[in-house]
């Protein structure tokens, strides 16, 4: 399987050597043990595959942009994305990838008057999707002003809350966007922080990187085992 990541960003300069690149941690949280051969483009910087098919499955990371900015390679971005939806290839987005693949499809996107959703926040499961139970409770580690306002057609949305409603969506069983990031942990995000304090307020940020200090990981496993299932059909599957 060739599983391509489409980078909407990096992590910063300060974070590589403890944390390396951004597809570095989704690698990290996807298997290894498998015959699968990962492809990266960093499309924030103009890089982008020739075609859909150069790749089996896709993911789109987050990023610092938001989708309604004009910047050439968003608009690129979302062409892409109607191409693999047309392709009826697996795709995934997590944060501005969740909002970017709704935005391509036919979705709004907006920054929410409620402020920053900044941490670890809940969310209910509102539909059934392989191992997620109607009703069932998840606590997710997220980082965003934006949001999706309008799922885009044939959209269903999986889990959310008053704060966030669409948190985790899903088309025909082969799109799957996700708000919160599975792939930070705890020590990148309480670092992370550190880069929003001015714009989100120190009251925000201190509250954000006490939660997740005092805490476990939430649900953060459930959600990578849930991923493992989307791609591959299984969550029993380890990293080696």
């Amino acid at each position: 399987m060739k599983f391509g990541i489409l980078l909407c960003d990096d992590h910063y300069p300060e974070a590589v050597e403890k944390f390396g690149q951004y597809n570095d941690a989704f690698q990290g949280i996807l298997p290894t043990n498998r015959d699968i051969e990962y492809h990266t483009w960093r499309c924030h910087l103009g890089e982008f595959p020739n075609s859909s098919d150069d790749c089996d499955t896709w993911l789109v990371s987050g990023s610092k942009w938001s989708v309604y900015d004009e910047d050439r390679w968003i608009r690129q971005l979302t062409v892409f994305i109607r191409e693999i939806d047309r392709a009826d290839k697996k795709l995934m987005g997590v944060c501005f990838g969740h909002q970017v693949i709704h935005y391509a499809l036919g979705g709004a996107v907006n920054k929410s008057p409620k402020g920053w959703g900044l941490g670890r926040y809940p969310i209910e499961v509102k539909a059934s999707f392989l191992d997620l139970s109607q009703g069932k409770k998840l606590n997710l580690i997220a980082m965003h002003q934006d949001q999706v306002e309008q799922p885009a057609p044939a959209f269903v949305t999986v889990a959310g809350s008053d704060f966030c409603p669409h948190a985790i969506t899903v088309k025909d069983k082969r799109i799957l966007t996700i708000q919160a990031h599975p792939e930070f942990e705890i020590d990148f995000f309480i670092q992370l922080c550190e880069r929003v304090r001015t714009k989100a307020g120190d009251e925000k940020v201190n509250q954000a990187q006490q939660d997740v200090q005092q805490s476990s990981e939430g649900d953060r496993g459930h959600i990578i085992e849930l991923i493992h299932q989307f791609y591959f059909g299984s969550t029993s599957l380890k990293n080696s």
